[in-house]
Order: C-alpha cells, then structure tokens, then sequence
C-alpha cells in the first residue's frame, strides 16, 4: 500500500507535472521572460570584470569564524536599528509577491479549471489584500522560526568556539541553520499557495500552515522534497547558468544557453511544488473543498 502511494506521488510529480506545464505555457514564458529582462538589464548596467584569486581555504575559514563570532552580532544590531534594513524587507517581500504568490494564484486557477492557455494578468487580479496580508504575516512567522533556530544554534557554537577559537564552530554553525533551511522554503511555498485559498478563516488557514512544524505526515516529507528541491534550484538554476555566464564570451549564446537551461527546471520545480502541496494538504477539508474538481479527475484517473 505504501509503495503505491509514493509510485502515485512519483508520478504526479514527474508526469503530470510536465504534463500541466506545457499545457498552461504562458507560466513558462513569464519566468523566460522575468530571466531575460534580468540578464537584459545586467547587460545594459555596465558592470567591472574582476578576476578572482581563491586564498588559502584555511585562513579564510579561521578569518570567518572570528567575524560570525565577534563581530557579525554587532552588525546585524546596527541593522536592526536603521530603518532602511525593513524597506529592503518589505522591497524582498514585494519580489516573494512576484515569484511565488502570482503563481501560486495562477496554478490554483489552473487546478480548479478556471483558466485558459494564457490567464497570468486574470491570476494576478484576483489576489486581494487580504490574502497578501495573512501571506506576509506567514512569512514573517517563518523568518522568526529561523531567527530563533538560528540564534540557538548561534549561542551554543559561539560558547564552543571562545572555548575551542577553531573553525569547525563555524562549519556546526552553518550545518545547524542547513537542517532548517528545507523548512523555510516550504513554508515559503506553503504561504502563498493556502493564501491564494477563497475559503477559510485567517486562522484556520494559519493552523494548517503551523501544522508544518508540528505535524511529521508534513514536515518529514516537506522537509525531504524541498532539499531536493534546493539542490536541483542550486545546480540548474544557479551554478550551471553562472557557469555559462562566465565563460561563453558570445553574448546572445550566453543569455539563452542561460535562460534555456534554468527557467525549465524553475518553472517545473514550481510545476512539482504546487502538485506536492495539494498531495500533502489532501486530508485536510480546506484544501479538499478548494480543488474538490482536480481530486475528483485524478482519483478517475487512478
């Protein structure tokens, strides 16, 4: 029984994901073309080539562990007191809007048979206040949890490294925060995907976005999916595209070997993210009723 559930995952995931994403290709042009007005405008803006001399591994590990400890607390203390650290806040959650809320309400309408081949500027009309607040009011409660997780991990490695002033503090450190990170970016995508809901209460759409942290039929799995999803993210999207960046000197070829290669694998990622939601969230009632439609077409199909 528990193999067929995780084959049905897997093909959900990896089918009718792809399936969905060719069919709705107005999402796949927006994140093409949000990629190219990005590398236009980095074009355009000119920028200094600098060649980069790599130090010895060592003294920069030895060197950064000194400043997360001594002197990075102070900083981010001075940040906190200058108010232009939360218009740079409020400007990342307007660009969260952008990448994650439009679509999650363009693939909600997708999944409940309200939209035709092109429908973005419909999804992003039908985002009300309302919505956008209880959406940053989610991210804010996931950006607490990771200040206080990291802040734990933080005291207990900094009590380590005044006792033993040695580099691998800083790599305990950073492995701590890692553990969370899969975490965050569930709940990232989490947010806005319950936020886009018509029905429901703010806080019964708040306690299902709790049960993330609570309930292991969500977090184990979330947790799972979206490490996956980092590294999938981080070598298609970041790495391989900055590769080529770097080093086809042929401008057009290097701007769509780029686009070509990440904006596929982003938009599938997003694709396969709102399918696992709606696995993920299936028991409980606010979801069901939402796409009580799309359930109903893939239990026939089942």
């Amino acid at each position: 029984m528990q193999r067929t559930a995780i084959h049905r995952l897997l093909r959900i995931l990896l089918v009718h994901s792809a399936k969905d994403l060719f069919r709705y290709k107005s999402f796949l042009f927006l994140v093409f073309f949000l990629v190219l007005a990005d590398r236009a405008l980095k074009r355009i803006v000119p920028m200094e080539r600098t060649t980069l001399a790599l130090p010895d591994l060592q003294s920069v590990g030895a060197a950064t562990a000194r400043y997360v400890f001594e002197a990075l607390p102070g900083q981010i203390l001075g940040l906190l007191s200058d108010h232009r650290t939360f218009l740079t806040a409020g400007a990342l959650f307007l660009l969260k809007q952008l990448i994650s809320m439009w679509p999650s309400s363009d693939m909600r309408r997708m999944h409940r048979q309200e939209r035709g081949s092109f429908g973005l500027l419909t999804a992003l009309l039908t985002i009300r206040r309302d919505q956008i607040l209880w959406d940053a009011i989610a991210v804010s409660t996931i950006c607490l949890l990771l200040a206080l997780w990291s802040s734990l991990g933080f005291l207990a490695t900094r009590i380590l490294w005044q006792i033993w002033p040695h580099p691998a503090g800083l790599l305990l450190l950073l492995m701590h925060v890692g553990v969370f990170l899969p975490l965050v970016l569930a709940g990232f995508s989490y947010s806005s995907k319950l936020a886009v809901i018509s029905q429901g209460s703010f806080r019964q759409k708040l306690d299902l976005f709790l049960r993330l942290f609570r309930t292991p039929n969500l977090l184990a799995p979330s947790w799972l999916f979206f490490s996956v999803r980092i590294g999938l993210e981080g070598l298609f999207v970041v790495l391989l595209p900055a590769a080529i960046l770097l080093y086809v000197k042929t401008f057009w070829l290097r701007i769509l070997a780029a686009t070509l290669l990440a904006t596929p694998v982003y938009s599938y990622l997003k694709m396969a993210s709102f399918k696992f939601f709606l696995e993920i969230y299936r028991p409980y009632r606010l979801v069901r009723q939402e796409y009580a439609s799309y359930y109903a077409a893939l239990d026939r199909k089942a």
